[in-house]
């Protein structure tokens, strides 16, 4: 009987190894939205997995999607998983802009890792700024370039 069970489960981890070749294979990320919040950023992920891989992460968890999801960031350090489920995760990206003359700047980079970028566009990617402005871009392959305001309370905190 344990046999059967580790043959079983071997099966099944082999099968999971050649369906789930890459991350852009069996995570489908349909829009991203970035939150401004000083020298900050968090990036709220909404995507579609794919069967085999939604049933994985049913069973037994989202740890294995982490690495993926952080590299979907990969062309910012200090990257940090907020949470994840099957549906979207949320990652923190501390110093993604640059404090200058009382604003702060964020240079666009590449969505996907430094080593392969992102080689298909997010459908839409929207921008929200503290003071509660928003605005949508569509089709990227890179997070946007914009700046914002730095109010007094955030240069003091950080």
């Amino acid at each position: 009987m344990r046999s059967i069970v580790v043959i079983v489960a071997l099966l099944v981890t082999m099968i999971f190894a050649v369906c789930c070749g890459s991350g852009d294979e069996y995570i489908n990320v349909k829009d991203v939205t970035m939150r401004l919040n000083g020298e900050n950023a968090t990036f709220e992920l909404n995507y579609s997995l794919d069967t085999f891989t939604r049933l994985y992460v049913l069973a037994l968890g989202c740890r294995y999607l982490e690495p993926e999801l952080l590299s979907f960031l990969g062309s910012y350090r200090n990257v940090k998983l907020l949470k994840a489920d099957i549906n979207g995760a949320a990652l923190q990206v501390k110093n993604a802009g640059k404090y200058n003359g009382g604003y702060y700047l964020f240079d666009s980079k590449p969505l996907g890792s430094r080593t392969k970028p992102l080689n298909r566009g997010v459908a839409k990617f929207t921008v929200v700024y503290p003071e509660g402005r928003v605005y949508t871009f569509y089709n990227v392959t890179c997070t946007q370039s914009v700046f914002c305001r730095a109010s007094s309370l955030n240069r003091t905190l950080n």
